[in-house]
C-alpha cells in the first residue's frame, strides 16, 4: 500500500492525457516550419479596344462576375499538360483570383470603346438593361510535354448576353484566343496569358457593342 505517493495513473487515463498534449506539439512544430519565399505576384494589363466610331448607344450594362471551375476560381496559374493533365506553377500567382481579373478586364475593354452609356460590374447598383455573363474556360498556358517551353497562353470562355426586361438570353458567343509564350520566365509567361487575354477582350467587346 502506497501511502505516501499519489496513487497510479490508469491506462485510460494516460490516453487522454496522451491526446490533448499532441495538438500543443503540432502547433509549436508548424510554428517552426520554413514555407520557403512567397510567390511572385504577377499583374495582367491586357490591350484594350480601339474607341468605338460614332456616338455610345443608350444603353447600360452589367458585367457579373464569372463562373468557372474550382482550378481557375483562385489566383494560381494554371499550366495544361496535353490538353487533359493541369498543374499549377509553384512560384508565382495572380494578383487577384481569375474570376475578378476577368471581370475587371472586360468591364475597363468595354469602357475603353466608349460604345455603351454606361457598364460596370455587378457592385454599383447600375440600372443596366442587359447583364453579361461569363463562364471561363480556360485562362493560363498550354504545353506539349514537360520538356517544352509553354507554348501558348490561353483565354477561352463563353460570354451571353441576358436582357433584363425579358430575363432571356438574347445571344451567345464563344471565344478561344492564344497567343505565343517567348520563353520560361515569369514576365513571359504572364505576357502570353495577358495576349491571349487581350484577343478575347476585342471579340467581346465587338460582340457586345453590335448586339446591343
Amino acid at each position: 500500500m502506497n501511502v505516501h505517493g499519489n496513487p497510479p495513473l490508469s491506462p485510460a487515463v494516460l490516453t487522454v492525457l496522451l491526446l490533448l498534449s499532441v495538438p500543443v506539439f503540432c502547433l509549436a512544430g508548424c510554428g517552426l516550419l520554413n514555407s520557403g519565399p512567397a510567390p511572385t505576384r504577377l499583374q495582367i494589363k491586357p490591350v484594350l479596344p480601339a474607341r468605338a466610331v460614332g456616338p455610345p448607344v443608350n444603353k447600360q450594362l452589367v458585367v457579373a462576375r464569372p463562373a468557372t471551375g474550382n482550378v481557375l476560381a483562385g489566383d494560381a496559374i494554371a499550366v495544361i499538360f496535353n490538353s487533359r493533365e493541369i498543374r499549377l506553377l509553384a512560384d508565382a500567382r495572380w494578383t487577384a483570383d481569375v474570376p475578378f481579373l476577368v471581370q475587371r478586364s472586360v468591364v475597363e475593354a468595354l469602357e475603353a470603346t466608349g460604345g455603351l452609356q454606361g457598364v460596370g460590374d455587378d457592385t454599383i447598383g447600375l440600372a443596366a438593361d442587359a447583364r453579361l455573363l461569363i463562364d471561363i474556360r480556360e485562362f493560363g498556358l498550354r504545353r506539349a510535354t514537360d520538356d517544352d517551353v509553354p507554348s501558348v497562353g490561353v483565354f477561352a470562355a463563353v460570354f451571353r448576353l441576358l436582357d433584363l426586361r425579358s430575363g432571356r438570353i438574347s445571344d451567345s458567343l464563344h471565344v478561344e484566343a492564344t497567343a505565343p509564350a517567348a520563353g520560361k520566365s515569369s514576365a513571359d509567361l504572364a505576357m502570353a496569358c495577358e495576349a491571349a487575354l487581350s484577343k478575347g477582350l476585342a471579340q467581346c467587346s465587338a460582340w457586345v457593342l453590335s448586339k446591343m
